[in-house]
């Protein structure tokens, strides 16, 4: 009996430690499997995009000498002309070593300066996301934001000197010259307004900031001054949208004050046509802004800008020609709360000074004989300001 009941023991044992061991191996093959799926996730795949391929279609596509397609549908596609393209491609690489072409370890060529620049442009131009330039480009999407960073920062630093500079004497002169015989306005440089950008990826903290009843979003505004060729003389971006506009005039009554509000209006749309052509040229700002950093989007708008600019020069519209050895003379700063700081203040809010130049100006307009509106008869009782009119 006692030799059988210790077989029946040794044979327990036996299997219950065929069945720890099974249990072990089962759990052994389960934590393998998972930590070889996590570490399959983890590695980054690679696609052979076939670069070079990609390369060469795009040269022979706009580039090449007999390219597919030329003239109308290269100025189209990249809102320049080629000659103009070709000189921004040739300044960046020079100034940005991310453009230069690269080699990696294997000793694969990377992508051309052509690429990366022409997938910087068409983001602007189209505003579409970087991911969207994988298949016609094969550009990753990394990639294709650093193109677009670095593009922003080389045009910014290289052109932003001269065609974001301010005017100088012979601009001034020229300027005042030009729209005295367009507009009838003598001492005109050019026409103010605003641009509102929507932000829609606008941190929630700079909501109540950036949002104005009327436009019901976050937005970012632009304050600009263009001139009658459509050039961007003065810009600054960064304002919150929250600002309102100022009502300057009341409607106005008389022939003399109707020709005035109407030769104003006439030249007040010249800045709303540099606006028109702005969003019409990079349709990044039409849409709304998807990047977080404001900063960004400075980058963003000051090149549109800046390119806006050269496209004028390069198709010969621009009223001033830009002189490199002319220089802008320096302003002194004026100490504020000094005896010619209140002399000066004094002067700009004086009341009669203001009204006596808003009648001769309103003088001077009505009798420009260029400009013929077809309004009422001059003689008309009510033709001069009262205070109330500008209030």
């Amino acid at each position: 009996m006692s030799s059988s009941s210790s077989s029946e023991e040794f044979q327990t044992i036996f299997y219950t430690a065929i069945a720890c061991v099974q249990m072990a191996e089962q759990t052994y093959n389960v934590v393998c499997n998972n930590a070889a799926a996590s570490s399959q996730r983890r590695t980054r795949r690679y696609i052979c995009r076939n670069r070079e391929e990609a390369n060469q279609r795009l040269v022979q596509d706009y580039f090449a000498e007999n390219a597919t397609y030329q003239g109308y549908y290269f100025r189209r596609r990249f809102i320049m002309l080629k000659g103009l393209f070709e000189r921004i491609v040739e300044d960046v690489t020079r100034e940005c070593s991310f453009f230069q072409q690269r080699y990696d370890a294997r000793g694969t060529p990377g992508f051309t300066p052509l690429q990366k620049c022409t997938a910087a442009l068409r983001q602007l131009a189209y505003g579409i996301p970087s991911d969207a330039l994988d298949e016609s480009f094969r550009m990753s999407a990394r990639i294709a934001r650093d193109s677009l960073n670095f593009f922003c920062k080389t045009v910014i630093q290289f052109y932003g000197p001269k065609y974001l500079r301010k005017p100088t004497r012979n601009d001034i002169l020229q300027l005042q010259a030009h729209h005295a015989s367009v507009h009838g306005f003598p001492g005109m440089l050019g026409s103010l307004d605003c641009l509102h950008w929507a932000w829609e990826n606008c941190p929630t903290a700079y909501h109540g900031q950036f949002t104005r009843g009327d436009h019901g979003h976050p937005t970012v505004i632009l304050e600009a001054v263009a001139s009658q060729d459509m050039w961007i003389w003065h810009a600054y971006f960064g304002s919150p949208g929250s600002i309102n506009d100022i009502n300057v005039l009341n409607p106005p009554h008389g022939s003399r004050r109707k020709k005035f509000k109407r030769a104003q209006e006439r030249a007040r749309k010249d800045v709303e046509r540099a606006f028109g052509a702005l969003k019409k040229r990079w349709f990044i700002l039409k849409k709304p802004a998807a990047y977080l950093g404001e900063e960004k989007l400075q980058e963003i708008m000051y090149t549109c800008l800046i390119l806006h600019n050269m496209i004028i020069e390069d198709e010969g519209r621009a009223i001033c020609a830009f002189d490199e050895e002319e220089t802008i003379p320096e302003t002194q700063p004026i100490e504020i709360g000094g005896e010619e700081y209140i002399n000066r203040r004094a002067e700009i809010l004086c009341t009669e000074t203001f009204h006596n130049l808003r009648n001769d100006l309103v003088e001077h307009i009505y009798e420009v004989q260029n400009i013929n509106l077809n309004l009422d008869p001059p003689d008309d009782p009510e033709d001069e300001f009262s205070e109330n009119d500008f209030m």
